[in-house]
């Protein structure tokens, strides 16, 4: 069934500093997303109207990527039907590529996206912007208090000496310790880099109050990240958004036919950038935005980092787990800070062999087989997929089928994949137990 939303205009709050976007159903089922909204209006006063409306839009699509279960409303089990309305101050420009946002939201999220834009005016206090913010910056750059964020704002402090950077920041209450991640990395980088950046006060986006059960997945806080940091590079004039990950996840090689869409995270495929970047282009939006780790593993990233002796004594202060939340289940430390067993945690302990890993981790590999349980389903896939050959035309043909459409980057990309293989088999050659070993095919 196809479910119709209307978000309505947001409104502000003086008194709270909160934006609020009230979402409704068809059916009568309401949502209100709140936003905080008062540290950014400094930039809203001096930003494009359409740069403050994507941000808004997209502020609205997480808050409705949140509001719908999957579950419950899905065609197949995975995907949603939306006919959704939004509000901005230029519909006719909107309207023009509605086709354009149906594509990349429907690749992002994946689920099936039908938008139309109305005529909205917005009308929000006037904040001046402070004085701290008067310097030039080379780019603003998403903080988000994973490994890979924290490699790319080390690499930037330390081989541009003489540049400045803006971080951005957001997070929902939801998701456990995300703000509390990206609090901790900055007296790192304050103390090694000092003067050398400022971060937007972490924002707030989340569903506050709402008629029926949220989704508990969070495949759209990808353009919610864009939004903001595109809001306030608009707002200084910065050229450049840089969103740094390792390309073995950018690219999100399916572990198994399977996994393509219901087990899988589009945020930084390549896809998803150019699709934006193209948005962008259509709305008069000159900002670039990049992925300077395209071409790299998670590995490479951490062997590559231009201060090593920074990101070590940081390392611990990341985080990557994507189920933190779920300590009942962690039989070796409920204490620890990553379960160690999900595919965000494989990724980063496969990483950081040579660089030393500090970090606790709740699940041991070796405690996993045979494979059958919730837990330990993404080790199974992987190691499957390890045992798996495959060719360098198979890789360009599921690539292809993954959603890569620059032709001119493909055999980059059947590299990386290999080389990504090359290193999660490594690191269960060196930590698997001989069951684990041999369900990965290897001798």
């Amino acid at each position: 069934m196809t479910t119709k939303i209307k978000a309505q205009p947001l409104v502000y709050d003086s008194d709270s500093g909160k934006g609020t976007i009230v979402l409704t159903t068809q059916t009568n089922e309401r949502a209100t997303l709140e936003i905080s909204l008062k540290p950014l209006l400094p930039f809203i006063n001096i930003a494009n109207e359409n740069v403050t409306d994507f941000f808004i839009f997209s502020s609205a699509i997480y808050g409705i990527d949140r509001f719908v279960q999957r579950r419950r409303n899905s065609v197949d089990g995975w995907s949603r039907e939306f006919e959704v309305e939004f509000p901005v101050q230029n519909p006719n420009e909107w309207n023009a590529i509605a086709v354009e946002f149906n594509s990349l939201l429907s690749f992002l999220t994946g689920d099936y996206w039908t938008v139309e834009f109305y005529q909205s005016s917005l009308e929000l206090p006037a904040e001046p912007l402070s004085d701290e913010y008067n310097g030039d910056f080379s780019q603003v750059s998403l903080l988000s208090g994973g490994l890979d964020s924290l490699i790319g704002a080390i690499d930037f402090l330390k081989s541009k000496p003489n540049e400045s950077v803006i971080f951005a920041s957001q997070y929902d209450p939801h998701m456990r310790g995300v703000k509390k991640d990206q609090i901790d990395l900055l007296p790192v980088l304050t103390a090694n880099y000092p003067n050398r950046f400022l971060q937007i006060p972490s924002i707030k986006v989340s569903l506050t109050d709402s008629t029926i059960s949220r989704e508990s997945t969070f495949r759209s806080r990808s353009i919610l990240f864009v939004g903001l940091a595109l809001l306030i590079a608009d707002g200084k004039s910065i050229p450049l958004i840089v969103v740094p990950e390792n390309g073995s996840v950018s690219l999100n090689y399916p572990l198994s036919s399977s996994r393509r869409s219901a087990c899988s995270t589009r945020t930084t495929h390549p896809a998803v950038l150019n699709q934006i970047q193209s948005i962008w282009r259509e709305l008069g939006v000159l900002t670039k935005i990049e992925n300077p780790y395209e071409f790299s593993t998670k590995g490479e990233m951490v062997d590559n980092c231009a201060d090593p002796s920074v990101l070590s004594y940081a390392i611990d202060k990341s985080n990557s787990c994507g189920k933190r939340g779920h300590v009942a289940h962690w039989d070796l430390d409920r204490n620890a800070t990553h379960c160690g067993v999900c595919m965000p945690c494989i990724y980063r302990r496969a990483s950081l062999v040579n660089a030393g890993d500090s970090t606790s981790y709740g699940c041991d590999i070796n405690g996993l087989p045979p494979f059958k349980t919730k837990k330990s389903q993404d080790m199974g896939a992987l190691l499957q997929f390890l045992k798996t050959p495959l060719s360098s035309i198979e890789i360009k043909q599921e690539l292809m089928v993954n959603g890569v459409r620059d032709f001119s980057k493909i055999d980059r990309y059947v590299d990386l994949v290999d080389r990504t293989r090359s290193e999660l088999k490594s690191w269960v050659g060196s930590f698997g137990n001989t069951a684990v070993k041999n369900s990965a095919g290897i001798p």
